[in-house]
């Protein structure tokens, strides 16, 4: 449940980043890859330094919710802060939250997912993981398209971007939902609450 909403906004963030650097902003490919790579690379960064060692400590959960609630603050960020005069600066400080929440979250909800199933369900488990994730992907590109549609003025445009990016912040806090309840359970009984790979 929450790898699909998670999914869903993440699909969604990269698509619409991409799309208003170029038609709000004009920037070039390489100018938009560049904006944008800090946080990619914060992803393995946190995932390496923080996740294991938060869950450890934390459970699972925690961690779950940090990362949803950054990725929703980075969303947030875009709907708010950048206007129509393009923005390095803006751009790279929206997308180090997004990064940083993506780092908690994502490796964490694939070692929740297999963690609790048998050795024999492993590769089974993380096959119908990673099916949600790429379909949740390819929703949130089809949502976000329905949602930008075809703006008729400047003004129009960045009204559709500013409410698809408000979506994707309500759509990722309704991942708290199934975080704070199913994967809290399943803590209780410790499967959920070890970090993955930990004895």
């Amino acid at each position: 449940l929450v790898v699909a909403l998670f999914s869903v906004a993440f699909g969604a963030m990269l698509l619409s980043i991409v799309l208003w650097d170029q038609t709000v902003w004009g920037w070039s490919a390489l100018k938009i890859g560049v904006a944008m790579a800090p946080g990619p690379l914060l992803v393995p960064i946190v995932s390496m330094l923080f996740s294991r060692r938060l869950i450890a400590r934390f459970g699972a959960a925690p961690v779950v919710v940090a990362g949803l609630l950054l990725f929703a603050l980075g969303l947030a960020w875009w709907a708010l802060v950048p206007g129509v005069t393009p923005s390095v600066a803006a751009a790279v400080i929206g997308m180090l939250p997004i990064g940083a929440g993506v780092g908690l979250t994502l490796p964490t909800l694939m070692g929740v997912s297999t963690s609790s199933l048998p050795p024999s369900s492993c590769a089974t488990g993380s096959g119908v993981v990673n099916m949600i994730r790429q379909a949740g992907m390819a929703i949130g590109v089809a949502v976000l398209v329905a949602l930008i549609g075809s703006p008729a003025s400047a003004a129009e445009r960045i009204e559709a971007f500013q409410s698809a990016w408000w979506i994707m912040s309500v759509v990722l806090l309704f991942g708290l939902i199934p975080t704070l309840t199913l994967i809290r359970v399943r803590a209780n009984g410790g499967a959920a609450n070890k970090a993955p790979g930990a004895g």
